[in-house]
């Protein structure tokens, strides 16, 4: 099917209700088109949203809500990724698609290639339905002992997924008759996957209210919390089936069916306090602990407290600076405190447990060998650790808050530390061990930053408007890791004493220009990883610690070799503008979101224009190396061989960005009728514009130029219509 891409979004909401009793009921429907013009390739979504309040009585209130969100997806076979991989190889080469009435008399794609667009027409498809089903209630029984609250609350999310992958198998001929060039999903296979799961949560908890001499005000609050999930699924599938268009579990192969049962679960209880005072709303102070449990924990290491701490002053209570003229509010504030994280925990990491395979006897001597009998084994995938438990979160905080000119400037500070102690992080340990190893309670992980929000509101008669601005940075730091510490070019995610995700690479500098300079500097430096016909037109690495051979060294910060530490990919400077406009009934909003600093590295198989023997160069590789341009971004072409692109500082990405992230304008139409409240008509728009220098298009006009500074991207636009009933 030939197909356009579009979305389309709708929802309807009603709400209404007594003095006593509200409601609202809404429901949406949502479809988009993926980016393949042929084949399966959408997906769907529908909610069902309802809400009902109530008061029983002066000292009884329940709330009760019920959701619903069913999804469906559907999808090529092959995979979309793997199909625009295929477009990617294969353009300028071929027609992309060339039909079966060809003169060969077979499906020929006339060159080294799968066919892409036939993939799309005819590999299969992929459907994925899934439905959640959530339903919750909360009691509230407040002063029947006057200053007492009790909230009551149970909630169910109940989860079902279905899976049918067809793969059908397409084969594509050479010249000569029968003769294969290329063929996929051979043989044709069938998988079906169903799981249901649920996620149950219970909570209890007790708020006291009392005051003390009229001047000291008291908040003391206490409860537990239960959470219990589980997931079953099961999977079978089966290969061969009697024919391309027909799939079904009973029509497979015997010997290569499969099936398979997946159980999943967990569980985390809390009890938990908190006491809070004010006095005079001057000096505000809270103090809270949490105990909690984890299923996912030996027994030993199950339960955890976790204290924290918070206090504050209001300044501008205080009888200096009350009525000052500068300030509406000035607080001081700072904290403490620790929580668990257990999010990186597997279900069952302290028991060894044993997994199952198949040996399937495919081919034909192994079908003899076996006599056409499949066996089942069963081996340990990973170590088990009993010793494992939580990861602990460790964070201060000081902040301010500000207002002035009759809170129409605000300001809001905060610096902050963070120690994440405990840390769980994967060993680096010998091959010979012969087995998984899981994540250990091995390192220690420091971050800091600070971050303010800056905003002016006002109004000049009709138009009223606001403008806000927020800038924050985030350092980090691997105080201490338990492995081993090792770098190599590219990218490293662990290493102790450095920030996580740090790029190493070579330095260069410039090209070879002849290849009687590169003889010369081949016999005072070797570089192992150039071909025998290197030259002119390729990249020159420095030979940083004079040991005559461009590497590693002994691949630690230690002894680097020749490689040189540029930075983290983890950004810095996130910054925001938000503005709001109001005049009339019109109404707008503009918001702009940016990182100053990062960095990052382009892979080199991206960069690489032939290192393939299927990939071709894009126009950006125009800018290549010849006698004539020796200032080129890229180097001379060669086929198969990436050693000039090699991590190093001729690569590292600006990863800096400037993006119109949202933009929205409205109209409300001064229309009011007994039946209608509201009448607004609006445009909105998602990721419209960037300014950024990363690598992406190259105009032969202008010199070394290969880089777009700005260009227009246009990810959801929508047009819309809200009416209030």
């Amino acid at each position: 099917m030939n197909k356009y891409s579009g979305m389309h979004n709708h929802n309807v909401s009603v709400s209404g209700g007594g003095e006593k009793t509200v409601y609202n009921i809404s429901t949406g429907y949502y479809h988009r088109d993926g980016v393949l013009r042929y084949g399966p390739d959408d997906n769907a979504r529908y909610t069902l949203r309802t809400n009902l309040s109530t008061e029983v009585n002066k000292y009884i209130s329940l709330d009760v809500s019920a959701n619903y969100v069913g999804s469906e997806v559907n999808e090529n076979a092959y995979g979309t990724d793997q199909i625009i991989n295929r477009l990617y190889r294969s353009r300028t080469r071929q027609s992309l698609y060339v039909p079966a009435e060809d003169i060969t008399g077979q499906p020929y794609n006339g060159d080294l290639q799968i066919n892409a667009v036939d993939i799309q027409k005819n590999a299969g498809e992929w459907r994925r339905l899934y439905e959640s089903f959530t339903g919750r209630a909360n009691l509230k029984i407040k002063d029947l002992v006057k200053g007492l609250t009790l909230d009551l609350s149970g909630s169910r999310n109940q989860d079902y997924f279905s899976s049918v992958r067809n793969r059908r198998t397409l084969t594509w001929y050479g010249r000569s008759t029968n003769t294969t060039r290329f063929s996929i999903h051979n043989p044709n296979s069938t998988e079906n996957t169903k799981n249901r799961g649920y996620l149950n949560n219970l909570q209890a908890v007790a708020t006291y209210n009392f005051d003390v001499l009229d001047h000291h005000h008291f908040t003391l609050l206490g409860g537990t919390s239960y959470e219990e999930y589980r997931k079953d699924e099961l999977t079978a599938g089966a290969q061969s089936m009697i024919t391309n268009d027909f799939f079904s579990l009973n029509y497979g192969d015997p010997l290569t069916k499969t099936n398979g049962d997946l159980i999943e679960t967990w569980a985390i209880a809390s009890y938990f306090g908190r006491l809070n005072y004010n006095f005079q709303e001057k000096y505000l102070f809270e103090a809270s602990v949490r105990y909690d449990g984890s299923s996912r924990l030996a027994h030993e290491n199950r339960w955890k407290l976790f204290p924290s701490f918070s206090a504050a002053w209001r300044l501008d209570q205080e009888d200096f600076l009350r009525d000052n003229g500068i300030f509406d509010q000035l607080k001081l504030r700072g904290s403490w405190g620790q929580l668990g994280n257990g999010s990186s925990l597997g279900f069952y990491d302290y028991i060894p447990l044993l997994t199952s395979g198949l040996n399937v006897p495919t081919s034909q001597e192994d079908r003899l060998v076996f006599n056409n009998l499949r066996t089942q084994f069963l081996y340990q995938r990973e170590l088990a650790s009993a010793q494992k438990t939580w990861e602990v979160v460790e964070q201060s905080n000081i902040g301010l808050d500000m207002t002035f000119l009759e809170n129409r400037l605000s300001f809001t500070g905060d610096y902050y530390v963070k120690r994440n102690k405990n840390m769980l992080a994967a060993l680096n340990l010998p091959s010979i061990i012969g087995i998984n190893v899981p994540r250990f309670n091995v390192g220690e992980l420091k971050s800091w930053g600070w971050e303010f929000d800056l905003k002016w509101r006002d109004k000049v008669n009709d138009f009223s408007y606001s403008i806000g601005f927020n800038l924050s940075d985030n350092q980090n730091e691997l105080v201490r890791f338990d492995g081993r510490n090792i770098i190599n070019e590219g990218h490293v995610e662990l290493l102790e004493g450095y920030p996580m995700n740090t790029v190493w690479g070579y330095k260069t500098d410039g090209y070879f220009q002849t290849q009687e300079e590169y003889d010369q500097y081949k016999q005072m430096v070797s570089t192992p990883f150039f071909p025998n016909n290197a030259g002119a037109g390729d990249v020159k690495y420095l030979d940083l610690n004079g040991d005559g051979v461009i590497t590693a060294g002994g691949g630690t910060p230690e002894e680097p070799g020749d490689l040189i530490n540029y930075g983290t990919t983890n950004g810095r400077y996130f910054y925001g503008l938000n503005l709001d406009f109001q005049w009339k009934g019109f109404d707008a909003s503009i918001f702009f979101q940016g990182v100053a600093k990062r960095v990052f590295l382009i892979n080199e198989g991206t960069l690489s224009p032939m290192l393939g023997t299927a990939d071709l160069p894009w126009t950006i590789h125009m800018d290549r190396w010849t006698p004539d341009n020796p200032d080129a971004f890229f180097p001379r072409m060669y086929q198969t061989s990436a050693h000039n692109y090699r991590p190093s500082d001729r690569y590292i990405q600006n990863g800096a960005y400037l993006r119109l992230k949202n933009l929205q304008f409205g109209y409300t139409v001064p229309l009011r009728t007994a039946s209608i409240q509201k009448l607004r008509v609006f445009f909105s728009g998602q990721d419209l514009w960037e300014h950024t220098d990363v690598l992406r298009v190259f105009d032969p006009e202008v010199p070394n130029n290969v880089s777009a500074t700005t260009y227009p991207f246009f990810r959801s636009i929508s047009f819309g219509l809200n009416v209030t009933f």
